[in-house]
């Protein structure tokens, strides 16, 4: 009895373990299975063709192509505003007066003056009038004592009179000489007198103008067609003419012709040249895209905490005025763009499988064979003549030679950069003289291209095995990258990632 009891509470203990064993591996089973890396799946992206796009973003600010700020020219009270915010105004017209009573005062002051002055210029010539007149009858009284001697000094001769009366001849001669000298120097005198008040009159001529143009200033008008963007000035408010006249108000030209101010970085502006198309979009209109194109770069550089950017001007019209002026723009400058081109996403670039080699992809191209595509691209880009195509060739073939001349110099690395540099810009030049001028403009838009995105090349991977493609990368976006060599083909499939299989 004791036997069985002891069998039967050994099997009760069995069947307890056995389940609970089997459920420990169990769990140390999947546990194992957790940690172990199984066969991944591949995430997968399809090499297509389309577009490439690079932008070089800023932001700028819109404002009117021309803006005019209007002070006044002289000091008073405003007596009137004629226009407000927004107003549309014409060349000529009246948009505010000064209180002109102060100046009408001053005009008619000036008038008087001017009139005295007139007035006294005739009284001169009067005087001067009086003197010649003066002078010519002293000349006839002086003529007749001359007569008047020379008759005594016969008459003495022939002592028919005595010499006293002949003393009393030669006195009353010299006296009458006397007389026209201080007449003629009264002349001169005078004409100078006349002069003088004709000057006056000159002086007081243009004190009345300018009294006259301080009156026609109480009339502020608008120098331009435009708009009212700001008003600073109200009735009775007074205004102080100076060096820094405060701005009453401003006037845009045409706000249907606006210009965004774009700061652009130092390290993206070798980038931007005139004429780039450019997409902004503002805040106001969140879902509107706006285009434009770059109108100019300024060369004088910003620098803010040591920071170096250059001011790009972007034009654009405005036809339905929605932009207004002070807009915050966000701006995108289309460096580089390729259409039709083969493409991948940039996560298939960025991917890395571990533990494989890439020693399983094809090869790089070498050097040759790389120069020959470069201008088998040119050629193609610029429409090149047959005469034009063996002379770019050449360029290429010297530079080539120049810079393996170089790699073998032993030169510093530093300076063998700069001397690569400098051969490349002699290269370009001596290209850019064998150009028409519509090929100059569309060379030098593909090196403002090409100044960011110098030809790399990097590694994409092939689900089979999976193997390794080396791939030359031209233009890239925030999403793609533009393939620019042969080794892949549309609709060939690339890895962008792994997904863990699931349980």
């Amino acid at each position: 009895m004791h036997t069985k009891l002891l069998t039967n509470t050994l099997m009760r203990k069995v069947l307890i373990v056995i389940p609970l064993a089997v459920a420990i591996a169990g769990g140390i089973w999947l546990f194992q299975g957790e940690l172990q890396d199984p066969s991944p799946g591949w995430r997968l992206a399809q090499v297509e063709r389309g577009i490439v796009e690079q932008v070089v973003s800023a932001t700028g600010r819109v404002d009117p192509v021309m803006t005019v700020d209007i002070s006044s020219q002289v000091s008073g009270q405003i007596a009137e505003v004629l226009v407000n915010f927004n107003s549309k105004v014409t060349t000529g017209q009246v948009l505010a007066r000064i209180d002109p009573a102060a100046f009408e005062v001053r005009v008619e002051v000036a008038r008087a003056d001017l009139a005295y002055a007139k007035a006294n210029v005739a009284m001169q010539k009067a005087v001067l009038d009086e003197l010649r007149a003066e002078r010519s009858g002293a000349m006839a009284a002086l003529g007749e004592l001359e007569k008047d001697l020379k008759r005594q000094r016969i008459l003495f001769q022939r002592k028919v009179v005595s010499e006293s009366v002949v003393g009393s001849a030669l006195a009353q001669r010299d006296q009458a000489h006397a007389r026209l000298e201080s007449i003629a120097a009264r002349l001169v005198k005078q004409q100078a007198q006349v002069l003088s008040a004709k000057a006056q009159v000159d002086s007081r001529s243009g004190s009345l103008r300018e009294r006259e143009l301080d009156l026609g200033y109480t009339v502020i008008l608008s120098p331009v067609d435009g708009v009212v963007i700001n008003r600073d000035v109200d009735v009775g408010q007074t205004v102080a003419a100076s060096l820094q006249a405060p701005v009453l108000f401003t006037l845009a030209k045409d706000l249907r012709d606006v210009q965004i101010e774009v700061s652009v970085d130092e390290a993206d502006i070798g980038r931007v040249i005139d004429g780039q198309q450019v997409r902004f979009t503002v805040d106001a209109y969140p879902d509107r895209r706006f285009s434009g194109h770059v109108s100019q770069i300024r060369k004088a550089p910003q620098v803010d905490s040591g920071v170096v950017t250059y001011r790009v001007m972007v034009a654009t019209r405005n036809n339905d005025e929605a932009l207004l002026p002070g807009m915050t723009a966000t701006v995108e400058i289309i460096v580089g763009r390729r259409e039709n081109v083969l493409r991948v996403p940039n996560s298939a670039l960025r991917f890395k499988p571990k533990d494989l080699s890439e020693a399983s992809g094809s090869t790089a191209k070498n050097g040759h064979q790389r120069a020959v595509a470069r201008i088998e691209k040119l050629a193609t880009a610029l429409e090149l003549s047959d005469k034009q195509r063996p002379a770019v060739a050449a360029v290429f073939r010297e530079m080539g030679e120049a810079i393996r001349a170089l790699r073998e110099s032993g030169m510093e690395e530093q300076a063998r950069k700069s001397a690569k540099t400098q051969l490349r810009n002699q290269a370009f030049g001596r290209i850019e003289a064998l150009l028409s001028e519509d090929q100059r403009i569309r060379y030098r838009e593909m090196r403002a291209e090409s100044a960011g995105t110098r030809q790399r090349r990097g590694t994409v991977w092939r689900p089979q095995g999976p193997t390794s493609v080396r791939v030359e990368i031209g233009l890239s976006d925030d999403t793609y990258s533009e393939i620019t060599s042969n080794e892949l083909s549309a609709g060939d499939a690339v890895i962008t990632g792994r997904e863990r299989a699931t349980h």
